[in-house]
């Protein structure tokens, strides 16, 4: 496993991970981003491995170019599912996902595989090779507008500590 990742997400508002607490899930979880202070939607993973990436200033001037553009942009949470190992939340927004594509032309890519039509709005919730979802599938955790857009490195043998590399506003949409 890598020790570093390297990627463009945007924070989760507290009124919407306190939503997201009372869902329950039965097993043993390896690891609980909404008890953490960076529940998250990633937009773009841009590097993963065992050093710090070199371009890791180009990066984040790459990023800066296009997201010194963009305007702010609506997204909804819902709907409960689970990947392989993660349980996870959807989250709907056609700016969100023409934002990925913009970004995944000039940014390198950790899985290809899960980029552009593949690319999957999420909040990942819970880490675990075994859970139980014990909550309604269909749910409807609400709705708010992205503002800021920050470039985060993770240690992955601590993710409860990621560090802001670079923060960028988005434009205020009238």
């Amino acid at each position: 496993m890598a020790k570093y990742s390297v990627s463009l997400n945007f924070i989760i508002p507290k009124k919407i991970v306190a939503k997201l607490k009372k869902i329950k899930i039965l097993g043993n979880v390896e690891f609980d981003w909404r008890n953490s202070s960076f529940c998250h939607c990633t937009i773009k993973e841009i590097y993963s491995g065992n050093k710090l990436p070199k371009d890791l200033y180009l990066y984040s001037k790459i990023a800066e170019d296009i997201l010194s553009k963009q305007k702010s942009f609506k997204v909804t949470i819902k709907n409960l599912a689970k990947f392989s190992n993660v349980v996870y939340v959807e989250v709907y927004s056609k700016e969100l996902i023409k934002l990925h594509k913009k970004l995944s032309k000039v940014l390198p890519s950790v899985n290809p595989n899960y980029e552009n039509e593949s690319f999957l709005p999420h909040i990942s919730l819970v880490v675990s090779s075994n859970v139980t979802i014990l909550s309604k599938l269909k749910q409807d955790f609400g709705k708010f507008e992205v503002k800021e857009i920050p470039l985060k490195i993770s240690n992955l043998k601590n993710r409860n500590n990621p560090k802001i590399f670079a923060k960028y506003l988005l434009t205020e949409t009238s």
